[in-house]
């Protein structure tokens, strides 16, 4: 099947002709659309406190996306408190590490980050198990499987419920009319069950940007064929770039 149309799981950027979109479309002759599959929102002061949550008590944070940042920090900045410089951060990637340095000085901290899977964050929290855990995350956890591993591995931890995920209604949507889909993030994998209960795959081409979004598709049942960052492709664009030159020219021979 060739692909012809490409959905984008996220909002359209501000200037598309000078984006890696507007590149591939005019490589390859293909349409591309954007549709963000939730809305994330931070939850206000009172719902936060319902946690008791006391910020003094943690010795080590865990990060598993910029959300979380963004949303932790917010909190704290309305509070008007923050950490001790002997808290250590522990953050799924180095993308969400380097974000820190939005929030804290990041050469007075200890950081450390991950290559983007959930085993190898918690194998570098294991080392650290003496300490006790603050892990800010969605009111909703189901698409998050660190939570189970750190069960597992019985660390200390508690979540922090900083941000809440509003799926969006999908349903205008021709969700077949597309050969290829892409998604950046889990909440993405679980907004396409939710509007598309009965959704088959069949030959869709799936693309996922992150090992979080990998294992979220398996866990649903659907066949990832794009995957970034690898060695080979450290952009979900030049693995997309590469599926289609190989593809799209096979089926012109044919």
């Amino acid at each position: 099947m060739k692909v012809q149309n490409i959905l984008f799981s996220q909002n359209p950027p501000g200037n598309l002709e000078k984006t890696p979109y507007a590149q591939l479309s005019k490589k390859h002759g293909v349409n591309i659309d954007f549709y963000k599959f939730f809305q994330i929102e931070g939850v206000d002061i009172e719902q936060f406190k319902k946690n008791k949550i006391n910020i003094s008590e943690y010795s080590a944070v865990v990060f598993t996306s910029k959300n979380a940042v963004n949303h932790l920090y917010g909190i704290l900045k309305e509070l008007n408190i923050g950490f001790s410089v002997e808290v250590k951060f522990f953050c799924i990637n180095q993308s969400v590490a380097f974000y820190l340095k939005n929030f804290v000085t990041y050469r007075k901290r200890k950081i450390y980050y991950g290559n983007g899977k959930a085993e190898d964050l918690v194998r570098m929290i294991e080392r650290n198990r003496d300490r006790k855990f603050l892990l800010p995350c969605s009111v909703d956890t189901s698409v998050n499987p660190l939570l189970s591993l750190l069960d597992e591995k019985e660390i200390d931890y508690e979540k922090a419920e900083v941000f809440q995920i509003k799926m969006a209604d999908l349903r205008h949507i021709d969700i077949n009319a597309y050969e290829m889909i892409v998604f950046f993030s889990p909440f993405g994998i679980q907004s396409l069950q939710a509007n598309f209960p009965k959704y088959k795959q069949n030959e869709t081409v799936i693309g996922a940007l992150g090992h979080q979004v990998l294992e979220a598709a398996k866990e649903a049942g659907i066949k990832v064929t794009l995957t970034a960052p690898t060695k080979e492709h450290p952009s979900i664009f030049t693995a997309i770039d590469e599926y289609l030159q190989i593809s799209n020219s096979s089926k012109k021979q044919k």
